[in-house]
Parts: C-alpha cells; structure tokens; sequence
C-alpha cells in the first residue's frame, strides 16, 4: 500500500499510512497535527475504459461487450458468451498538462488487467442461462495512492485518479428462452476505504515518537446492466452503477503533553466515481462491421469535495460545485476472416465534459456547512480544482486464430489520444498576477492476450 499523508518534512521524512515511529520536533510535530497535501484518485476505467476492445472503440461496449470487458460496460454482456475465457494485459498513460505555460505535474499510471469470464454448466432450466466474470487492474506500484491537497492548491482532481486497485465481478442471466434477445446482469465494484489512528506522545526521554495503525476496509458498489438483441441487427444496452466512494478517517490522539490538546480527525474523500447511467445502440450491417452510439451520465453532483473536517467544529472548505455531465461516444470495429485467422480494427471518439467549474473565489463554510461570514461580509476563499473538457480519439486492432481443438488466442493492442481543451479560469495561481490557464494531452495505451475455450 502506498497512501500518503504529508504533514511536514522531518527526521521521518513522508508520514506514509503504515506502522512507523521515530523522534520528531516538537515544531514538526505541531505541524503534522494541522498541515495536510495531497492529490484525489479514483479508479482508472472512469477515465480509460476497461479492456483494449471497449477502449479502442470510443469506451463504448454497453450493447456488445460479450466477454471480461462486459464486467465493466455492462454484466449483462457475460450471458452473451457460450465459451469460458481468460485474459491478461498491461496498459499505461502518460499526462502531459500545462498550467500557465508550464508543465502540470501528474503522475504517469501503468498497471494490469487480468479478467475472466465462465459460463455456467447447469442443466435443466438454467442451462445456458447464468455466465459470471470478474475483471481487476493492479497499478504496478501501489494499492491505494492518496495524498489530500487543500482546495486553495491547483489540483488536477478529475484526472488524478489512476493509482488504485480495481475489483469487479458481475453475472449474467440470458432469459432468450423466455423473452427473445433479453439478457439482464448485476455484478460490484470493490474499492478500499482507510480507517486508523495517528499516537502522536513524549517518551521519557523528551523524544516525540509517532505511531500510526491504519485499516483497508472494502465497500462494495453495485453494477445493473440490461441488454436487448432487436432482430439479427441490431441490440441496445443499458446500465447503471453505483457511485464509488473511499474515505479516510484518520484519528490523531496526543499524549502526555503539557499542554492538552484535542482529538484531530483527517477526513478526506481521496477517491470518487459518480452515479453513472449510460445507454447505447449497437448496429451490426453485416458479418464485418459493427458500430455503437453511446451516451453517458454521470451524477458529479454529489461530489462533496476531497477535505473535511478535521476537528468537530472546524470550517469547511467551499463546495465544489461540480455538475452533472454527458459524455456521447462512438465506437466502429471491423473484422475480416481467412481460414482459421481474423483482423480486427478499431477506431472510436468520445467527448468528456468536465463536472468543475472554472477555478475561483467562493463562498467558505463553517462546521455545519452554511455559508461564512464576517461581521455580516462573506467570506471568500479560492478554489483551484482544475480541468476542462477532453476530447478522445481512440484506435484499436487484433488478431484472434482458432486451433483445430477449438481453442481462440486472441491479441488485441489500444491506443488513445486525449486532447484537453484551453480555458481560463477566474482567479490566478498563487504568488501570479494573471488568471490561471490550463491545457493539456494524455496518451494511453495497452494489450490483452485472451484465452477462449
């Protein structure tokens, strides 16, 4: 695990959230007690897609995903398949973002993906009826990275979620044998939430020893999907998941001070997906061609925020604000067949609104989350989360060849290209004149190697 709180710099360096201890300053002590950075995370395939397929193809893969891929764009999609199958791949992004005209840092994600997909061998009325899936990507680097960044700090808050592990498992129900073309589906997505304490005490040597105990507590965020084949045409898809939340708690407790102080509690939400509802239509004009139209929403109204509270009557930061968004998308495949080898190629374009407004001076708010004022004047304090819309090309291609046995290898390679447009915001970067102005490119790309049988 790797998940950083960064108090101050010290004789302990970086405060990571694992079992730790060591002297301290009492200066740095005081600091560590109140002073807090950081970046938001959250998980890749709110950004990227999952599956090189679905993500050479726009991020589409609602009406048609049919294998691992459909835990992700729809478990609907896993009772679609009649073979079990198995895949293993690598992807990585690179983030090259400017903010003033000066380059943004933001870490670069690589990590990989490992899926699966059976169906299940039961007779009677439920034969060729369930299939499940699970689908997981592992950062190379950590399983949960999260360090907490004040909101008067620029921040990249909606792209800044690439370093955490996902966990997902779906199953699918064909009920073709009662209702033609329909196949339902329900699976979860895993994420860690962090819970611990921060022992912050003076030895009997007038040392100060630090001693953190932290927890990963999974929640679990339920995904409902539905799919319909509309004659040999033409299917549409439709699914919702739930929103997908991580929260630190972390206590701070002082002791053996001469002077009492109180409990300070860290609470932050490091890791955010909205409630999103996304619908597509898949059109398939012949044995080459597939193409889907797609559009997502996504509930961004809800963000709270990543800082709270960190004693039972500090103030809050500003509300972000965020907006609700629509992302329309579409995705083409083709593929071409000889002997026992098939061509695919993929092409797709997605364009991402952006839920933050501009970057600017807005209202604070006390511990109950009213408004602030003073002495009948609001007060106004800035708020830097900074994005703005993005849009995608994508482009894709495989091979797949069938063994004499029956067995399918199949290699599929994706690559996108995100372009994140110009803006200006209201308020300028700290110690600058000028309003900030941010832009940027992101770069992503990966593999699968997929076993079917």
């Amino acid at each position: 695990m790797s998940a950083n709180l960064i108090p101050s710099e010290s004789a302990c360096g970086r405060l990571p959230l694992q079992m730790r201890g060591c002297g301290m300053k009492t200066g740095a002590v005081l600091l560590a007690l109140v002073g807090v950075s950081s970046t938001a995370h959250a998980t890749p395939p709110d950004i990227f897609g999952y599956g090189p397929r679905t993500q050479a193809m726009g991020m589409t893969g609602v009406s048609y995903a049919d294998d691992y891929e459909a835990v992700w764009a729809n478990p609907a999609g896993l009772a679609a398949s009649e073979r079990s199958g198995i895949a293993l791949g690598l992807q990585a992004g690179s983030f090259e973002l400017k903010l003033d005209g000066e380059r943004f840092p933001l870490e670069a994600f690589q990590g990989s993906t490992i899926g699966f997909h059976i169906p299940l061998p039961f007779g009677g009325p439920l034969e060729d009826v369930l299939a499940i899936g699970a689908g997981f990507f592992t950062p190379s680097k950590t399983v949960l990275q999260t360090d907490i960044i004040f909101p008067e700090t620029p921040q990249m808050a909606i792209l800044s979620r690439s370093q955490s592990v996902l966990v997902q498992m779906g199953l699918g129900v064909n009920l073709g044998r009662w209702i033609p073309g329909l196949r339902l589906g329900a699976g979860v997505s895993a994420l860690a939430n962090i819970r611990g304490r921060l022992l912050v005490r003076l030895d009997e040597t007038n040392q100060f020893l630090s001693q953190t105990e932290t927890q990963l507590l999974a929640s679990f965020n339920p995904i409902l999907g539905a799919q319909l084949d509309l004659g040999d045409d033409w299917s549409l898809g439709l699914v919702w998941r739930d929103e997908v939340r991580s929260d630190i708690d972390l206590r701070i407790v002082v002791e053996n001070l001469p002077v009492e102080l109180p409990e300070i509690t860290i609470t932050a939400v490091p890791q955010f997906d909205p409630h999103t509802l996304a619908a597509e239509l898949a059109w398939h004009p012949g044995r080459h061609w597939l193409a889907a139209l797609h559009l997502t929403w996504r509930r961004w109204s809800t963000y709270p925020g990543v800082v709270g509270k960190t004693t039972s009557h500090s103030n809050l930061p500003p509300a972000p604000n965020f907006r609700d968004t629509f992302s329309p998308r579409l995705g083409v495949e083709y593929r071409t067949t000889r002997r026992r080898t098939t061509g695919l190629l993929r092409f797709g374009y997605a364009y991402e609104m952006t839920p933050a407004p501009p970057a600017r001076m807005a209202p604070g708010r006390d511990s109950e989350g009213e408004v602030r004022t003073e002495d009948g004047r609001t007060v106004y304090l800035p708020i830097r989360y900074i994005d703005s819309n993005r849009h995608v090309l994508t482009l894709g291609g495989g091979t797949a060849y069938r063994s004499p046995s029956g067995l399918l290898v199949r290699f599929d390679l994706f690559a996108q290209l995100h372009r994140m447009t110009k803006r200006e915001h209201l308020v300028p970067a700290p110690g600058r004149a000028d309003n900030m102005v941010n832009e940027g490119w992101i770069v992503a790309a990966g593999w699968a190697l997929d076993l079917d049988w």
